[in-house]
């Protein structure tokens, strides 16, 4: 029975969500809302697509003359011409095209929401081991503070000082604690589960290629071609394009064709066929639509234009954070941090000899802290800096 639970526990712990970046993106893709709901715009921007370029219903008419005791029914017809429907789906299609574009960069945006907030999510949980880990070491010295006072080799301050240092963790790490808290509710909204649902400990962050390997010319390229919002943005000038060859167009009559039957008494049923067609008046109503229409593909390319250039300078950005990243956390785990832990140990070890003093026992262990915090903080800059790149040239890299 109880190996039993131990394995279900187990099967549990392996199919709960958080040890990775894929498992939540896959997560995402699932049952995030807003994505869902994106979806669902561009399925409503697909089905039109159809009736664009449709007829429009028949019309039935009846009529009688009393009189004449005369009964007429006819069935009429609108036919577009000139390519009018055609245009029509034309136009769809790109709306089409806009919707699915805005889809694809809310999952971006949200891939990128979720690769940033699990390198925060690893951040804050390494960093809770971490302060952890000094917090027990500084209890340690604190203790062999003790003892050396009780053995009458040190003073009292010693141990009341390693006590206050000690201490001082506590408010650290309950902040900590909080932004873990924090990025784990924000992990949960993003896979669509309860803030407070249970995650899995973050195993290992996404490897991160070195910036120098990403050129700049290469990105802007791939993201003129993937960026969703670039997409869109095209696909926004066509449907305006098409709108304002349709209002040219619409100059050049249409046709309804009509067909029935005239009823006479003591006569047969008679064929009647007719041809209209609507004659364009409304100037006024042609000039304001075309006015639109050219106003829209504007906007449309002015939009474009803005995009690559936001796009261009956000990269160059991205790709400047991430190369600073990379270059502080070699300088930290190089250098930096195996000084500081051979600067504590000595400390630490000439302390405990009784030919040390305990102050910099207590500033190299702070010393440990803050770097081992700091390149936590580094990691999650370069994902954070790198995601941004992803989301930018739109997809992985």
């Amino acid at each position: 029975m109880l190996m039993a639970a131990g394995a279900a526990i187990a099967d549990a712990s392996q199919i709960m969500p958080g040890a990775n970046v894929e498992s939540l993106l896959a997560m995402v893709r699932r049952f995030n809302p807003e994505l869902a709901a994106a979806a669902l715009d561009r399925e409503a921007a697909v089905a039109r697509i159809y009736p664009a370029g449709a007829l429009d219903d028949p019309m039935v008419n009846l009529s009688r003359d009393q009189g004449f005791r005369q009964t007429l029914v006819t069935i009429s017809q609108d036919f577009p011409l000139w390519g009018k429907r055609r245009l029509r789906e034309e136009v769809a299609e790109a709306d089409a095209n806009a919707a699915a574009a805005r889809t694809t960069g809310v999952a971006d945006m949200l891939e990128e929401q979720v690769k940033t907030v699990f390198a925060q999510y690893y951040e804050a949980e390494h960093s809770i081991r971490v302060t952890r880990d000094i917090a027990g070491l500084l209890r340690d010295v604190a203790g062999s503070a003790r003892a050396r006072y009780g053995q009458g080799l040190g003073s009292q301050s010693d141990s009341i000082r390693a006590e206050l240092e000690k201490s001082r963790l506590e408010p650290e790490l309950a902040a900590i604690e909080r932004d873990d808290e924090v990025a784990r509710a924000k992990i949960n909204a993003l896979i669509g589960r309860a803030a407070d649902a249970p995650l899995a400990a973050p195993a290992a962050l996404r490897r991160v290629p070195p910036a120098k390997s990403l050129k700049l010319d290469v990105l802007i390229a791939r993201a003129r071609s993937r960026n969703p919002t670039v997409a869109a943005a095209r696909a926004e000038i066509a449907a305006a394009a098409g709108e304002r060859t349709l209002v040219e167009k619409s100059w050049y009559p249409d046709v309804t064709v009509t067909v029935g039957a005239d009823d006479l008494p003591d006569m047969r049923p008679r064929v009647v066929a007719g041809v209209g067609l609507k004659v364009p008046l409304q100037w006024g109503v042609r000039e304001a639509k075309a006015r639109e229409a050219t106003a829209k593909k504007g906007a449309a390319q002015l939009r474009l234009d803005a995009a690559l250039l936001k796009i261009g300078s956000e990269l160059q950005a991205a790709l400047a954070a991430l190369s600073r990243a990379q270059h502080t956390e070699a300088v930290l785990g190089r250098s930096l941090g195996p000084q500081s832990e051979a600067a504590y140990q000595s400390a630490l070890a000439s302390y405990q000899q009784g030919r040390g003093d305990l102050i910099p026992v207590l500033d190299a262990a702070r010393q440990r802290l803050q770097l081992r915090i700091e390149r936590l903080q580094v990691h999650t800059e370069a994902q954070t800096a790198f995601a941004t790149i992803e989301r930018l040239v739109g997809g992985d890299l």
